[in-house]
């Protein structure tokens, strides 16, 4: 059953707080700005579990807040539910058109008693439970999801660094140890470790590197092209030819985010080169679920060998340097065709990039799979959330889809 009320009877929003960046103190309760959590401070101001919006500058994101907070001025929070399911009020407030609300000229913003006066439709609190309960089904699974890939990631990012950075192999085999003692976090076990461990030098060269490997640079080992931006007419975002990415705005954890495509593009990058972002800010590094489009804020290389999780690890190990170009003095940073294909990398010895690969393959096929599920859910979550709110679906109808 739906009661037709007003927003303002049905909760209360209210104006952050101010907080001076000079008055932060370091401490554990996030700070909740118009565009999520942008800050850490030693004291909150509202208890949890906590809805924020923004007040002013970004406005239509909702963000569901588990602990005690800080919500800033820019933001408006619920002070009161007045009873009402706080995750439930959570997705209920995604479904508002928060434009219409929006009474500044310049810079958005939008005042709280405009959207008191709002007439809803707002169901049972019993409804309002299983609503909020079949939703954070999907949104706790799509969370799940995305900490499984970031563990998947830091595996495979710490086994390149102890390989291809800090030569950890040889150095434990200077110090008497068999290399690689450990494989993604797992013991390897001595039949294997013998195996492997005549793959890797057993002392250092003349160069400071593992004997026999050689240093060497981006245009040397890895294929590399650079984005350029096609004609403006050629854009859509109903889903015609490529997608389209033209900086980190588009990036994501891993993989882009579809957004805008294009009918004819210049510069194409296939289906899992590393893309890089060339363009203030330089470094983000991302990875081509798919054939796309690449402007100019973008790059894409793949190593010659056509190990494509070697590359994306590769470029992970020299964010720090490519962020550097931020910060050469000029306005807005840069790297060009020619300064990234000079930037250096090792060259190990035969067959050890190979093997990284292979081993990092597994991990990378699961944080994929992993992606494209959330893909998946989300569209779902999205397609059921308008529906269950207005009525026109019930719970077991949405559990039939799901």
């Amino acid at each position: 059953m739906f009661n037709k009320t007003k927003l303002g009877d049905f909760l209360e929003l209210k104006r952050g707080y101010d907080l001076p960046r000079a008055e932060r103190k370091p401490g554990g309760y996030p700070i909740i700005s118009s565009s999520g959590v942008s800050d850490f401070h030693a004291e909150m101001k509202v208890c949890a579990p906590g809805v924020v919006t923004g007040r002013c500058g970004t406005i239509g994101q909702i963000f569901f807040i588990e602990k005690d907070f800080w919500p800033l001025n820019t933001a408006l929070y619920v002070r009161d539910f007045k009873g009402n399911d706080p995750r439930f009020t959570y997705y209920f407030l995604q479904t508002l058109n928060w434009e219409q609300f929006n009474d500044k000229s310049g810079v958005p913003g939008i005042n709280r008693n405009d959207v008191h006066q709002e007439i809803i439709l707002a169901p049972h609190k019993v409804t309002q439970k299983k609503i909020a309960d079949f939703l954070g089904t999907l949104d706790d699974k799509i969370a799940q999801n995305r900490q499984m890939n970031e563990t998947l990631e830091e595996m495979a990012r710490a086994l390149f660094r102890d390989w291809f950075v800090d030569f950890g192999p040889t150095r434990r085999q200077i110090d008497g140890a068999t290399a690689p003692c450990a494989i993604m976090g797992q013991a390897v076990p001595p039949e294997k470790a013998a195996t492997l461990a005549p793959l890797f030098p057993d002392k250092f060269g003349e160069n400071g590197l593992p004997e026999g490997w050689l240093l060497s640079d981006i245009g040397r080992e890895f294929n590399v092209v650079m984005g350029q931006s096609p004609p403006g007419d050629t854009y859509n975002e109903t889903g015609h030819g490529l997608p389209f990415f033209q900086g980190r705005r588009d990036f994501g954890f891993r993989f882009p985010r579809r957004r805008v495509y294009c009918t004819t593009p210049k510069r194409v990058s296939g289906r899992d080169w590393t893309l890089l972002s060339v363009r203030a800010p330089v470094g983000d590094i991302n990875r081509a679920i798919e054939q796309c489009a690449i402007g100019r804020g973008v790059g894409a290389f793949l190593h010659k060998e056509a190990l494509h999780s070697f590359t994306y690890y590769t470029g992970l190990a020299l964010r720090t340097e490519l962020q550097s170009y931020d910060r050469d003095g000029t306005v807005f940073g840069s790297i060009s065709q020619q300064q990234f294909r000079n930037l250096k990398v090792v060259r190990p010895t035969d067959g050890l990039a190979d093997l990284f690969d292979k081993i990092a393959q597994p991990i990378d096929k699961k944080i994929r799979n992993n992606t494209e599920e959330n893909h998946t859910l989300a569209e779902l979550r999205d397609l059921l959330l308008p529906k269950l709110m207005s009525g026109e679906i019930r719970i077991a109808d949405a559990e039939t889809v799901l």
